[in-house]
């Protein structure tokens, strides 16, 4: 049986690469951005007939819902949510110089919004053939152990470092809610990437490169249930 995988904010950049790279392993994936014109030209540049485009907005709890209701409607379970839209509002500010107004805009994607989009693709995920999955695409920078100690480079970015820590933290309580009879869920970070999140910083691995480490997890027949992982295997919290 085909397997289906939804993956968000991924009109371009790394979810674009995971959308493609999971097609082509002969996946049905749902192509989840906000822009529908953006998200219906990354379908088109794909070209791939394995690949639809569904509209999700993370910041409107009616949108993710609707999503789930189209998916449920086309194939009635997914196999794999790849959680990957998130933003990065903060970048170059000091914790002490971040506004209040940002902070909230930046939990309210990387949190709130992936918190309802796990709530609301749940029925359709234990409907699945075998155990799901639910990949949280996070960063490096979320290991509070791996930052304190500086074994990654030290970039004190509150809101988007502490946004990815919390949904660190929220992966492994729904870890422990599912146990080994729900789905799997687990956080990957495939490490500096150069992506539009980060300005396109030059020296980080191509979004084909960060993509192909989310995509061999997703794929992967090994469990990391209730982990925080990178290319390497697993990383502290």
């Amino acid at each position: 049986m085909t397997k289906i995988a939804f993956v968000t904010g991924a009109n371009k950049g790394i979810g674009y690469e995971v959308v493609r790279q999971l097609a082509e392993e002969g996946y049905d994936v749902f192509l989840g951005a906000r822009n529908q014109a953006l998200g219906e030209k990354a379908v088109d540049e794909l070209g791939l007939s394995n690949v639809r485009f569904i509209h999700i907005d993370l910041t409107d709890q009616a949108s993710i819902h609707r999503a789930a209701e189209k998916v449920k409607g086309v194939t009635g379970r997914v196999d794999v949510l790849v959680n990957n839209a998130g933003v990065a509002l903060d970048f170059g500010q000091t914790p002490s110089q971040v506004d209040i107004e940002v902070l909230r805009s930046i939990y309210e994607v990387n949190v709130f919004g992936t918190f309802q989009v796990i709530q609301a693709f749940l029925p359709l995920l234990q409907t699945a053939e075998g155990r799901s999955k639910i990949i949280n695409v996070t960063t490096d920078m979320s290991s509070q152990t791996l930052l304190a100690s500086g074994a990654i480079p030290p970039l004190n970015i509150l809101g988007y470092n502490t946004s990815k820590s919390a949904l660190n933290a929220m992966t492994l309580s729904f870890g422990l809610e599912f146990g080994s009879e729900g789905p799997e869920i687990f956080g990957v970070t495939p490490g500096f990437t150069s992506t539009d999140l980060n300005g396109n910083a030059p020296g980080g691995k191509t979004t084909v490169e960060g993509a192909k480490i989310i995509v061999s997890y997703a794929t992967s027949g090994t469990t990391y249930h209730g982990k925080l992982v990178n290319e390497k295997g697993i990383i502290p919290w």
